[in-house]
């Protein structure tokens, strides 16, 4: 790592819950870090979180490339942390190593684990046989979802196989509904349906090779696909099936795997080769899983030792910003109070 008092770090995809996350975990760090962001729009929110912002073009468009590599020669980049499925995707391929044409790191998964486990399909497929899924099809092959409709009946839930948060995911209960959700979608995943009646959980992982450090929340999802309410747990059935995910998958740095717990045990919805929403709820706990990555790329390795890790609970909510002129601000009247906060 350069010997210097701050770090540098561009956030892509600043407009989103991802990169805002990202952001709010570097603001823990108790060391100076300047975070710089970027995004395809520049009327989005997320560049308030940051100290500086650009507007770039989308990764496939022919000059990102360039345009992020620029960025960071402008203003001295350490390492590009991209927060986009897109982004991921298309930088993960990027040459033999994972850095830009100046030779700023990027901190992401390499693109054997993004194609493998990026895709839902393929990242069941990999698991099968090694940990307990949920039982799943090719929802573009009519006779393997004949089949797991044959072995689990409705509901059953589709979703797209390359995706972000539940937005695109539906939990369909007859033959109508199935039928015409495989029509909507792109490149669909039929799976069977997993009840929650002992909690969806969502398991951040971080690996630095040599050890496997794991963190669970028990969520709720919110109409946006994040995760909205989200109190961290220390199920043991949870948090070593995770592990054992992350020891098939051999991730270098963070990654987050979805899982419902039911009667039948704990089961595998999908993996998310990336950091997730949660990310400032897991930073807050003492488990900074950004800050790790970036001692991890950048200095070869990260001393973590045995976290402290604090109990939360996190809620997400939708507020405003007003602007009369002078930059945007918050309106106090409009903030929640503390004393209305549910303390059961």
């Amino acid at each position: 790592m350069k010997n210097k008092s701050e770090l540098q770090v561009l956030v892509s995809a600043i407009g989103g819950d991802v990169g805002q996350a990202i952001v709010k975990s570097l603001r823990l760090s108790k060391r100076k870090i300047v975070c710089h962001g970027c995004d395809i729009e520049d009327n989005g929110i997320g560049k308030l979180y940051v100290d500086s912002f650009q507007v770039v073009p989308s990764a496939i468009d022919k000059s990102y490339i360039n345009e992020i590599d620029g960025l960071c020669s402008d203003f001295c980049i350490d390492a590009f942390i991209p927060a986009s499925e897109q982004e991921i995707s298309f930088l993960s391929e990027y040459g033999n190593i994972q850095q830009l044409p100046g030779g700023i790191p990027i901190i992401c998964q390499n693109a054997s684990i993004i194609r493998t486990y990026g895709d839902k399909l393929h990242s069941m497929q990999a698991l099968d046989e090694k940990i307990n899924v949920a039982l799943y099809a090719d929802g573009k092959d009519v006779k393997a979802v004949s089949n797991l409709i044959q072995k689990t009946g409705y509901p059953v839930v589709v979703k797209e196989r390359i995706s972000r948060g539940s937005k695109s995911v539906h939990i369909v209960y007859n033959p109508e509904e199935l039928k015409t959700t495989l029509i909507q979608s792109d490149l669909p995943l039929v799976q069977e349906y997993i009840d929650d009646d002992f909690g969806e959980y969502s398991i951040g992982i971080f690996s630095d090779d040599k050890q496997i450090h794991a963190i669970a929340f028990r969520r709720s999802l919110g109409l946006t696909g994040a995760s909205w309410y989200a109190e961290s747990c220390d199920d043991p059935d949870v948090l070593e099936y995770g592990k054992n995910i992350a020891r098939i998958v051999s991730p270098h740095g963070s990654i987050n795997i979805q899982v419902r717990k039911s009667s039948k045990g704990v089961k595998l919805l999908e993996v998310n080769p990336r950091f997730s929403s949660l990310t400032a709820a897991r930073a807050i706990c003492g488990f900074n899983d950004v800050e790790w990555s970036l001692d991890l790329v950048l200095k070869g390795s990260v001393d973590i030792g045995r976290p402290a890790i604090r109990n939360v609970r996190f809620k997400r909510y939708i507020s405003e910003l007003i602007d009369f002129g002078n930059g945007f601000e918050t309106i106090p009247e409009w903030m929640p109070e503390k004393q209305n906060y549910d303390k059961t």
